[in-house]
C-alpha cells in the first residue's frame, strides 16, 4: 500500500458512509504490518475500485482466525466479482498463515452484504451490539504514536 492509495481508500470509505480525510486514512495505513493484510483492487484501466482489510488474531475463546475488518467496492465496480476476488485473496492468506477461520462482521443495515456473505459460504453465527468509548486521544497523539511505532 502506498500513500496514493490513501486517497482511494478515503473515497471508497466515504461512498460506504464513513467520510474521512486523506491524511487520517494515511496515518491509519502506515502502521499496518505483518498482522494485517490490506489489498486494493483496480479495474483494467488501473483505476482502484475496491479494498479489503483483514487482521490475524488469536482470541482465547475461539482460536486463531482472520477477521475481515473492511470490504468496500465502488458503486461502479459492484457485481463484477471484485469483492469475491478480494475475499478469495484473504481466504488464501488465512490458509497460508494457518488460520482456522475467516470471519466478518456486517452492519445490520447492509442488506446486500447479508445476501453476499452466505452466498460466499459464510454462516451467520450470532447477532451482537457493538459498544465503543472514546479515549480522548487526539489526532496529534495518534500521529505521534504512529511515528514512534515506526522507529
Amino acid at each position: 500500500m502506498v500513500e496514493a492509495d490513501a486517497e482511494v481508500v478515503a473515497e471508497l470509505a466515504t461512498e460506504l458512509g464513513y467520510p474521512n480525510e486523506i491524511e487520517a486514512i494515511w496515518r491509519r495505513i502506515r502502521p499496518i504490518g505483518e498482522e494485517d493484510l490490506l489489498l486494493v483492487a483496480a479495474d483494467a484501466s488501473g483505476k482502484p475500485v475496491g479494498f479489503i482489510q483483514a487482521h490475524r488474531v488469536c482470541i482465547i475463546e475461539v482460536g486463531f482466525r482472520v477477521e475481515i475488518l473492511g470490504l468496500v467496492v465502488s458503486s461502479i465496480g459492484r457485481r463484477k466479482g471484485i469483492a469475491r476476488m478480494l475475499i478469495g485473496e484473504v481466504e488464501l492468506w488465512a490458509k497460508k498463515i494457518g488460520a482456522e477461520v475467516v470471519s466478518v462482521r456486517s452492519n445490520t443495515k447492509r442488506a446486500e452484504a447479508h445476501l453476499f456473505y452466505p452466498a460466499m459460504g459464510y454462516k451467520q453465527i450470532k447477532t451482537q451490539a457493538v459498544y465503543e468509548k472514546r479515549t480522548g486521544a487526539s489526532a496529534e497523539q495518534e500521529a505521534r504514536r504512529t511515528r514512534e511505532a515506526k522507529g
